[in-house]
């Protein structure tokens, strides 16, 4: 049984908290934990880009990165922005 780490993450502007184990990744927490199913998962390698998230840092840099090979120590102090959060709501 892996440990789980309970995390709050700052997804497209809102306070999301949740729990899942230090190997899963942003990708797995959007999708399975989170119910963001926009990015997409293609090749879980970090090729394809259909997972792609912009990721900003505390001092206001943001990125586009693949949310499939992020895993969740690294998303610390960080925001995401997901393409539901590009599009908004319908």
């Amino acid at each position: 049984m892996f440990a789980m780490r309970v995390l709050t993450l700052d997804v497209n502007g809102d306070q999301q908290e949740t729990a899942a184990p230090d190997h899963w990744t942003l990708l797995e927490i959007l999708r399975y934990r989170l119910g963001l199913t926009g990015s997409k998962q293609g090749c879980d390698k970090g090729d394809c880009g259909a997972c792609t998230v912009m990721v900003t840092d505390a001092d206001g840099q943001a990125r586009s990165l693949n949310a499939c090979i992020l895993l969740l120590p690294q998303l610390h102090g960080k925001a995401v922005r997901t393409v539901e959060g590009v599009c908004g709501p319908d």
